[in-house]
């Protein structure tokens, strides 16, 4: 099972569509997306593209009933705990809100965040621990998103080709 990861989307459509064509060419299995989508607008191909969907809102997502109108209600507060497969899986969209159920016992094999605009991968113990980075390309000067195979626990950033790249 293939997971298709991304964050911070802020409004900007065509990094999404980006996105989305990108997951679809790598044929994932699920989408994560882990907040600041902001309008509802920007997520509307991807519950068109028949591939499931689960978010947790970010600090400026306002309008969260759109939110959960546009994707059927696939958004959750974070953190928000999901098996996939056979992993245990902890999203929220920024690192302070996961930091309580963070503990030495290794719960969870893939803990994933956002917020920071950076992307960022990392080992700790058995638990893969990932940023994204920003999908909308708008602070760090280049769009990013992830996809991690569930079954081997291989994690890729990449980037993502926008038409008008900042």
């Amino acid at each position: 099972m293939k997971a298709g990861i991304l964050s911070d989307s802020h409004d900007r459509l065509e990094a999404a569509e980006a996105v989305l064509a990108l997951f679809r060419s790598e044929k994932v299995d699920i989408v994560l997306h882990l907040g600041d989508v902001c309008s509802p607008r920007i997520l509307s191909g991807f519950r068109e593209s028949g591939i499931p969907l689960i978010g947790v809102f970010g600090n400026n997502d306002y309008d969260r009933a759109g939110l959960q109108e546009a994707t059927g209600g696939a958004f959750r507060e974070g953190p928000s705990a999901q098996t996939l497969g056979e992993r245990s899986v902890l999203m929220a969209h920024s690192f302070r809100e996961l930091q309580p159920e963070l503990d030495d016992r290794g719960c969870f094999d893939l803990v994933l965040f956002g917020h920071t605009h950076r992307s960022m991968t990392m080992k700790v113990g058995k638990t893969l621990v990932l940023n994204p980075g920003e999908s909308c390309g708008l602070t760090q000067g280049k769009a990013t998103c992830a996809i991690v195979d569930l079954e081997t626990m291989e994690a890729r950033v990449m980037e993502i080709s926008l038409p008008d790249a900042v």
